[in-house]
């Protein structure tokens, strides 16, 4: 007998606790946490923007490698694999202390993060749209700025305390695996509700999709210099 699905509520709940902890963690800690590596470290400009780089580099390969249908029916365990890749690299930033590391890790954070946003928007928008709750979309997505503002609370409660940077990774590390455990908790054994099967169909070629890339593409370039250089800006 086949289990019930989860409530539209629940899986969109657990969405947004996944991409709390693949973006809003596992992206966009580094802001509050970097300008303490700067002073710490010794990091210039230039080292924080080639880290920066890396993160988005692996998010757009994950994102390109997550498209068609090799995940088709490995969405679920995919998703999971990434939040716990997440989890780990961000404890080994903590660990790291060469330009090096930190872009092999940060690049492989950036794949991670991707696969989480994919594949879980996949499972969930495929449940919701079956049941008509579309409405819940907003909620699912409104885990990044969870994440974002967590991690944000997280590092002022430690630079108050006048813990270190390192200190910062290890907390967000320990955060997400908990929060790993509340999205297996949710999602219980539910996958993509598409059944379609095989590779997806190639994308059309058409001059408002291109468009709508390159706008896009724009907007993510000025947001996210900003984004990541913020709080050094402020300090």
């Amino acid at each position: 007998m086949k289990a019930a699905s989860p409530s539209p509520l629940r899986l969109a709940f657990a969405g947004m606790i996944a991409l709390a902890v693949a973006m809003g963690i596992g992206r966009f800690v580094y802001t509050p946490i970097l300008p303490g590596m700067m002073e710490e470290l010794g990091l210039t400009p230039a080292d924080a923007g080639w880290i920066a780089s890396a993160n988005y580099l692996g998010y757009l390969v994950g994102a390109l490698a997550a498209v068609g249908g090799w995940a088709h029916g490995r969405e679920r365990l995919l998703m999971l694999a990434g939040l716990a890749a997440t989890a780990v690299l961000t404890g080994l930033m903590g660990l790291a202390d060469t330009m090096a590391a930190f872009l092999v890790i940060r690049f492989l954070a950036g794949v991670a993060s991707a696969f989480v946003l994919v594949f879980m928007s996949s499972i969930v928008f495929g449940h919701l749209a079956a049941v008509g709750r579309n409405d819940l979309q907003a909620l699912h997505f409104g885990g990044v700025g969870l994440g974002i503002a967590a991690s944000s609370a997280l590092m002022a409660i430690l630079v108050t305390e006048q813990a270190g940077w390192p200190a910062g990774w290890f907390w967000s590390a320990a955060i997400s695996a908990c929060a790993i455990a509340v999205v297996m908790l949710l999602l219980g054994s539910t996958a993509t509700a598409n059944g379609a099967d095989g590779r997806e169909s190639a994308l059309p070629k058409d001059r408002a999709l291109v468009k709508i890339i390159v706008a896009y593409g724009l907007f993510g370039f000025g947001y996210i210099v900003t984004a990541t250089f913020l709080v050094a800006i402020v300090r």
